[in-house]
């Protein structure tokens, strides 16, 4: 038994929430069950040529061997057969054109609706909100998805109270619990996008507000005050973007104004319960907010000028007629070129990651601070979160102890000791079934990374920042060689799901 003094301090217990883990599905060993049947077909395949003689039979084991090696072996976490794909996909996509976009006075097509590759189905809506003003719903003309981007302000975690976190945090897990009851919702991105100013942000809100007639004393010390303003300030943008659905809904929508009015009547649900994840919902994005957003990703160097332009633009619409102040084409980048491992657009090039790896250990409320903390380069963060259906997710669970229990005899079978890792694996999968079994959601996530500069010589500098940053976040990101313009559009937080859209080519 051990005693306390009344001066001294007993250290507080760190919190600590959950983990991840990567479905793995009824693969032997560590192959995953597509790599599984691959394997398994080959050999079978092989195997049937030795009737037609020994030496077709053992020329088929080396053809075999080669196949298996190229699917299963990794190389630098990526196995051959991947590496080979992917380079031949950019290979095609740099003979046909389709890695650069140009457009200007001399289009030769009319252009209405058109931004470069994945973003160029996107078609902005502008709707009724059902609150007497406008909002903005993206309609996919190939998946038929809306997405509704709702503007929000973290409270933020720095000079929060311990309990308030753990109570944001409980929050949040309910609310993305929640979504798995809502048919219609295919994904949610949570988007944090920063920006040095150098406080030119400061001076253009204080010029813009200061009263011609007021006291000239009081106008000097104001403009003191902001020559005294930090060099350091940033902008700092964040979003919730909600992908729907509409063939989901019961029963469907007949056509698109049906779709967007059940998005629009599914939509107050959902941002309301935002407000007790410690965030304040600013209001629903309007054409003129997304289009100034778009632009600045394209073109860094009108960030100032879009910021200045705001007050100008509120009621414009995207109808194509001359007299609005922005259209929906001048989103996009005037040029834009897709190389192997940068995308370069406009007065910017940027580079873009996509998650390798979650953390593997139990992680606290700050662990994605220094990955969406600003910095010295422009930087956006995108959390996409695909949630399965209540029902869905308890057979996910169950299919995944029963590959537990296959992979656990599989060892037992060749007498291969089990890893460390596996029984870890095995933990987390029981886990995750007690969860679901309890309400909790299940789902898939990954998170996208762009950063973006201005001058071609920095991208080594901001590469290195942000795989510090991301290091520090125990994230594992990879980059996307030879996809940049694709991890550029799913980085931006406007309902582009890369992996959905594979599954339609």
């Amino acid at each position: 038994m051990t005693e306390t003094k009344p001066n001294q301090m007993v250290p507080s217990r760190v919190r600590t929430y959950g983990g991840w883990r990567e479905p793995r599905g009824w693969g032997l060993g560590t192959l995953t069950g597509a790599q599984s049947a691959r394997v398994g077909g080959v050999l079978l395949v092989a195997f049937f040529m030795f009737p037609l003689g020994l030496g077709v039979g053992v020329l088929a084991l080396v053809v075999a061997a080669v196949l298996i090696a190229a699917t299963v072996v990794p190389f630098d976490n990526m196995t051959v057969s991947a590496r080979i794909t992917r380079g031949l996909r950019s290979i095609f996509a740099r003979s046909s054109g389709a890695s650069t976009f140009i457009s200007g006075a001399l289009t030769r097509h009319e252009r209405k609706h058109d931004l470069p590759g994945l973003l160029a189905p996107l078609v902005p809506l502008t709707t009724d909100d059902g609150r007497g003003g406008k909002q903005v719903l993206l309609w996919h003309r190939i998946t038929g998805h809306l997405t509704a981007i709702l503007r929000v302000s973290p409270i933020g975690i720095s000079l929060a109270d311990a309990r308030d976190t753990d109570r944001w945090v409980a929050s949040y897990g309910s609310w993305l619990a929640d979504l798995g009851y809502k048919p219609m919702v295919s994904s949610v991105a949570v988007t944090v996008d920063t920006a040095p100013t150098g406080g030119t942000t400061v001076a253009d809100y204080v010029a813009g507000r200061i009263d011609p007639a007021s006291a000239p004393l009081a106008r000097q010390i104001l403009g003191e005050l902001v020559a005294a303003t930090p060099t350091t300030a940033s902008d700092v943008t964040t979003s919730v973007s909600v992908t729907f659905d509409p063939k989901k809904a019961s029963p469907a929508p007949p056509d698109l104004l049906a779709a967007t009015a059940e998005v629009t009547r599914w939509l107050p649900g959902i941002e309301s319960k935002l407000g007790s994840c410690g965030t304040s919902v600013l209001g629903r994005a309007s054409t003129p907010w997304l289009i100034r957003r778009l632009r600045t990703a394209f073109d860094p160097m009108a960030r100032g000028e879009a910021a200045r332009t705001m007050a100008t633009t509120v009621g414009a619409t995207v109808t194509g007629d001359a007299t609005d102040v922005l259209r929906w084409e001048d989103g996009g980048p005037v040029t834009a070129e897709d190389d192997w491992d940068h995308y370069r657009h406009d007065t910017g090039f940027s580079v873009s990651w996509a998650l390798d790896e979650a953390p593997r250990q139990e992680v606290t409320s700050r662990v994605l601070v220094p990955l969406m903390s600003p910095g010295v380069f422009p930087r956006r963060v995108t959390l996409l979160y695909r949630p399965f259906s209540a029902g869905d997710a308890a057979k996910l669970v169950e299919r995944e102890i029963g590959g537990q229990s296959l992979r656990r005899e599989w060892s037992k079978k060749t007498k291969r000791d089990e890893t460390q890792r596996d029984r870890d694996d095995a933990h987390r999968a029981r886990q995750a079934a007690q969860e679901e079994a309890q309400g909790a959601g299940l789902g898939l996530f990954t998170v996208w990374v762009t950063t973006t500069v201005t001058d071609k010589a920095m991208l080594p500098a901001a590469i290195a920042d942000v795989e510090e940053r991301a290091g520090q976040s125990k994230l594992r990101l990879r980059q996307c060689r030879g996809a940049q313009a694709a991890g550029f559009a799913a980085s931006l937080g406007v309902g582009i799901d890369p992996s959905v859209i594979a599954k339609l080519r």
